[in-house]
């Protein structure tokens, strides 16, 4: 009797023993680099299964984000490079010639606005990091969002203009929500410039702002070239140009600062497109708006 006690806490021991040797060998092949090593299953449904199951949970996300912050490393690496390279190219060129003062000044321009858009697509993307880990600081104010987007709309009008393309707004008289007045003004900044420069002359680009009931809804829609359906899922990820886009200047971090500043306010962004027929983005912002002050 005694002897099968001891026995049957031996298997229960060993059995729950071999679910902890699985984790560890697991743990040991990620040290070595196997990043794809997984816990088995068994199925069995008790403690020892319910931890390999979060534990293979955690792998996967832990995967994902190595495997993001490799794309956006090799990203960020093309994408200083070659704004480098031309500042080192233009340096070398004045260097070895014997040009005039006023020569010297406009590659000494060049360099400085080189310099720049370094410098902003850097704060850029801290921005997008600060908003995405959830510690970016948001001036929560209640301001009339229909006055901002006409502020964005008289910005823009002069650009659509000089591309011919129609540029509408259809907002009511006030609309008065609480966020984040810059931060969502640099939302409605991107998605027009975005529009305008996708948009062929003669298009249209508009821009609408109703409530939604619980909150605003805001549209920006175009006749522009559309977005495949291929690239459609990836128009949001940092330093993603479709093919149709890389003749335009631009870093590909417009629409991920979009998504990222629009999830801070607990919001969405969705968009939805057909290649050479146009493109809607639609942004939902919670809340309860006021139709007036």
């Amino acid at each position: 009797m005694a002897f099968g006690s001891v026995f049957v806490g031996w298997f229960l021991a060993r059995r729950a023993l071999s679910g902890v040797d699985d984790v560890r060998r697991t743990a040991e092949s990620i040290a070595k680099g196997a990043f794809e090593s997984r816990v088995p299953v068994k199925g069995t449904g008790d403690e020892v299964d319910q931890l390999a199951v979060a534990f293979n949970g955690m792998l996967g996300q832990i995967e994902a984000v190595l495997c993001s912050m490799k794309e956006i490393t090799d990203n960020i690496a093309h994408d200083l490079r070659s704004p480098i390279t031309r500042m080192r190219g233009m340096a070398e060129v004045a260097l070895a010639s014997r040009g005039s003062v006023e020569e010297y000044e406009t590659v000494v321009g060049r360099v400085v606005e080189e310099c720049d858009r370094l410098l902003g697509m850097i704060n850029t993307m801290l921005d997008i990091s600060e908003a995405e880990a959830g510690v970016a600081k948001l001036n929560m104010e209640r301001f009339d969002i229909a006055q901002m987007i006409r502020d964005v709309y008289e910005l823009f009008q002069p650009v659509a203009e000089d591309r011919l393309i129609d540029l509408h707004i259809d907002i009511p008289d006030s609309l008065f929500l609480s966020g984040d007045v810059r931060k969502l003004q640099r939302v409605v900044a991107n998605l027009i410039d975005n529009a305008l420069k996708y948009t062929e002359a003669h298009g249209t680009v508009r821009l609408s702002a109703e409530s939604s009931g619980t909150g605003v809804a805001l549209r920006v829609s175009d006749t522009g070239i559309g977005i495949s359906k291929r690239d459609l899922p990836h128009v949001f990820d940092r330093f993603y140009r479709c093919d149709c886009s890389r003749s335009e200047q631009g870093s590909g971090l417009g629409l991920s600062l979009a998504k990222a500043f629009v999830s801070a306010h607990s919001g969405s962004i969705s968009v939805a497109s057909t290649a050479g027929a146009g493109t809607e983005f639609v942004v939902t912002l919670p809340g309860r708006p006021f139709p007036g002050r």
